[in-house]
């Protein structure tokens, strides 16, 4: 029983390094909750909706509260003129050592700034929402591209390992066949230098799934001492993709498109914005004045009050406002120009993930039945080499064949599986809860 126990604690007492099963749902979700770039995304959206805020707020009145005390003061000081001239001065105070004044501002007419400055904030707000999800998307591609590099890095590694046991499974059988002099001592001296040329290749491998398990823990935030199991597979379930189709959700789903159309509307409103200033300023005021000398008497306090409406125009600008609307406009040609370019752009990157794609399912058809045939092969000569009916060459040749084609198969459906998540990416799909076989 103690030593059970013993058994049970021993982990602990080695410092046994934890161990977290990952899928790449869970991956993606773990990196979206980590992730810096998205904490500050999230912060700059927080920051462009208290601008939207900030321009509704300009459409109600502006209230101010002011209040003095006066603890020093020179007063004016005349001679008296119905007095003699040895009579004193006389003090002339107009001033109240208390005073408080409300100040009431409400906006009647602004030339439309203050909605187009709302419209155009709200707009502002959009673009950084889509900004955010775009983020998020980006970042969700990396974790799916690092999850399946560190899966086709250890099947690499479980191929390596597989070709240099077959290597060394052939060596030994090399010298029970030397010894019985059927083969030369040159078919034993290949038979060993094949086996050790193919351990750098397994130890090349293996250090391959260390680095990228590393790199896949640095994206998600996990500490280097964590093991990471992989719980998601690399499978081929092929799908149906229309070009001209994935085209147009593209052109319709894309973060960048909407971006764009969102900052279309943003330069024609900021063309409204700059002929507003050929608009006056109209504004309704309210002021509301109480003051006194004595704290204690507060009922003896004069006050007044003063309702206006105000009107402001500027007759001469020395052609700034003619320039601010010129600006607006070159600006607004610019977005529609960029727009054009952008969709070229998008067009292109889709059809290159499509090829990608189609390329990777021809390789993925050809390369299982190679797989298949160079299986039977290394069957059939692993047979062949015990039985001494062909040498050395001939049998490890066959393997090197085999491990050439699983590496082949191994590639083309990682090309294919990463392609299909590319898919998505550039049509604009959420990637958020993308999994290999989704």
């Amino acid at each position: 029983m103690k030593i059970f126990r013993t058994m049970l604690i021993l982990p602990v007492l080695l410092g046994a390094q934890p161990q977290m099963d990952l899928s790449i749902e869970q991956s993606v979700k773990l990196a979206l909750e980590r992730n810096p770039n998205i904490k500050i995304a999230q912060e700059k959206v927080n920051d462009a909706r208290q601008s939207v805020y900030q321009a509704m707020g300009s459409a109600l009145p502006s209230i101010n509260l002011q209040g003095t005390r006066i603890t020093d003061e020179k007063v004016q000081v005349i001679q008296n003129p119905f007095a003699g001239p040895t009579a004193p001065p006389l003090e002339l105070d107009f001033t109240m050592d208390y005073q408080y004044d409300i100040r009431v501002t409400q906006p009647l007419f602004t030339g439309g700034k203050i909605a187009l400055g709302t419209l155009m904030a709200k707009k502002g707000l959009s673009i950084i929402q889509s900004q955010h999800e775009q983020e998020k998307n980006n970042l969700s591609f990396s974790v799916i591209q690092a999850y399946l590099g560190m899966l086709v890095t250890k099947e690499f590694a479980a191929v390596a390992d597989e070709g240099y046991n077959t290597a060394k499974e052939f060596y030994e059988i090399s010298e029970l066949l030397y010894g019985q002099g059927m083969i030369s001592k040159l078919d034993l001296l290949q038979a060993e230098v094949q086996s050790a040329n193919l351990l750098p290749q397994k130890t090349q491998a293996e250090n391959g799934v260390t680095m990228a398990a590393a790199g896949l823990k640095m994206l998600l935030g996990i500490e280097s001492e964590t093991n990471i199991k992989l719980t998601d597979v690399m499978t081929y379930n092929p799908g149906e993709y229309n070009l001209d189709q994935l085209k147009t959700k593209a052109l319709t789903n894309r973060a960048e498109i909407q971006q764009m159309n969102l900052s279309k509307s943003l330069s024609s409103l900021n063309v409204n914005m700059a002929r507003s200033n050929f608009l006056p300023m109209v504004a309704l005021s309210y002021s509301y004045s109480k003051s006194g000398n004595d704290l204690d008497i507060y009922s003896d306090w004069d006050d007044s009050y003063m309702v206006a409406v105000g009107m402001s125009y500027e007759l001469f600008a020395g052609g700034t406002r003619y320039s601010k609307v010129r600006q607006a406009r070159i600006a607004e040609r610019q977005v529609n120009y960029g727009y054009d370019a952008l969709k070229d752009i998008i067009m292109l990157e889709v059809e290159q993930v499509y090829l990608r794609l189609m390329e990777a399912e021809k390789n993925i058809l050809s390369q299982e039945k190679t797989v298949g045939q160079a299986e039977e092969a290394a069957r059939l000569a692993k047979i062949q080499f015990r039985e001494g009916t062909i040498t050395n060459l001939q049998a490890n040749q066959v393997q090197i064949n085999l491990t050439a084609a699983k590496a082949n198969y191994l590639q083309a459906l990682f090309n294919y599986t990463l392609a299909e998540a590319s898919i998505k990416k550039v049509i604009g799909e959420s990637l958020h809860k993308q999994g290999v076989n989704n």
